[in-house]
């Protein structure tokens, strides 16, 4: 049962951290701050290596004893900084070159803010644009500095982009890589990551051609397939030249793929779509694997929530943050891909005794 006390504070204090998205879907959005009539910094932000343009999001929280939550979180003044009161910089740690940072509306600049509690319009957030298309450096350090105008200390933190990960099975050396999903066993996954690289999703794109059965291509389509979130690492590194790797291992179910296809593709997906005779097969393309990992922030914040939620946790949720005066998370990302993975004949020959998949028809190469 909520208490009166946390009820109370939940009821007062708003403000808006996003949800994490694509990478960490499970955290919570909410924060608590005990401390009254103090304006309260909220930052967040996951940097991408892959991106050439990085958004960070700047805003503040209050206790206000008197308003409606529900009232003030639709009150866009009350959840961003004027204009000039702040001043939003991203440094690269080693070479302590400082880019500031432009402020824009992400509804105007491709990203709006979801509608909800909090106010959608307008969505202001401060934009690092690289120079000449440059991208962040992977294993570098990057500082953000946030310099107020009314004299106070700067809110600071710094986080590690990770590197890129490197793929062990299925073997990138083969040409092509293969990988075999077969009914009642596993396909195994296995990478390395930086110590920057904590957390993991693991997604698959899956191509497919549909042809007559005088070899016509009929359609050419793909299936996003979503295969495992918040993967933590192995816990011992290996040692590298490159420094200490840790290595992440994951066991894809046969069975699942197969039911992935049953339910994407249909054995009547080629209606209304004249053919020569009615003979249809199906082949695979190939499929690209793609891991997006790092986050070690995250994973201490998760931590956090853990430790203190449920029936033996704390009354009042101890939040994590690696900001240096206020709340939020401030972390890093990057993705790889292994392209073109082919399924073996073995695959085949499954999906074919599979009563989910045998009527597809489909044929290797």
């Amino acid at each position: 049962m909520l208490s009166l006390r946390k009820f109370d504070l939940m009821k007062k204090l708003l403000f808006a951290l996003p949800l994490l998205g694509l990478l960490w879907s499970g955290c919570s959005n909410d924060f608590e701050v005990t401390a009254p009539w103090k304006e309260v910094p909220v930052v967040y932000a996951i940097l991408s290596a892959k991106d050439t343009a990085n958004y960070v999001r700047v805003e503040k929280a209050f206790l206000d004893p008197d308003e409606s939550a529900l009232v003030v979180a639709q009150i866009a003044d009350s959840l961003y900084y004027p204009a000039d009161a702040i001043t939003v910089f991203m440094e690269h740690v080693k070479t302590k070159v400082k880019v500031q940072l432009t402020r824009v509306d992400g509804n105007l600049d491709g990203h709006p803010r979801q509608p909800g509690t909090f106010a959608t319009t307008p969505n202001w957030l401060y934009k690092l644009k690289s120079p000449n298309g440059a991208k962040l450096i992977a294993g570098d350090k990057y500082r953000l500095i946030v310099v107020r105008a009314d004299g106070k200390k700067d809110i600071t933190s710094v986080t590690t982009v990770p590197n890129e990960f490197v793929f062990n099975t299925p073997n990138p050396a083969d040409i092509p890589p293969k990988i075999t999903f077969q009914t009642d066993k596993t396909a195994s996954l296995r990478w390395l990551g930086d110590t920057s690289s904590v957390l993991f999703d693991v997604d698959m794109v899956v191509r497919y051609r549909v042809e007559a059965g005088n070899g016509t291509t009929l359609l050419n389509r793909s299936i996003k397939w979503s295969v495992a979130k918040n993967l933590q690492r192995g816990a011992f590194p290996i040692s590298t030249t490159q420094g200490p790797f840790y290595t992440t291992n994951y066991e894809v179910s046969g069975n699942r793929f197969f039911e992935l296809v049953a339910n994407q593709i249909k054995a009547d997906d080629l209606a209304g779509i004249d053919t020569i005779s009615n003979e249809r097969f199906r082949y695979f393309e190939g499929i690209d694997l793609v891991i997006n990992g790092g986050g070690s922030e995250i994973y201490q914040y998760l931590q956090t929530v853990s430790a203190n939620s449920g029936l033996t946790g704390s009354e009042i949720i101890s939040s994590y943050t690696n900001i240096s005066e206020g709340y939020g998370v401030f972390t890093a990302k990057n993705t790889s891909t292994l392209s073109n993975l082919k399924v073996t004949e073995l695959t085949i020959n499954s999906m074919n005794t599979n009563p989910l998949t045998k009527a597809l028809n489909f044929k290797f190469f």
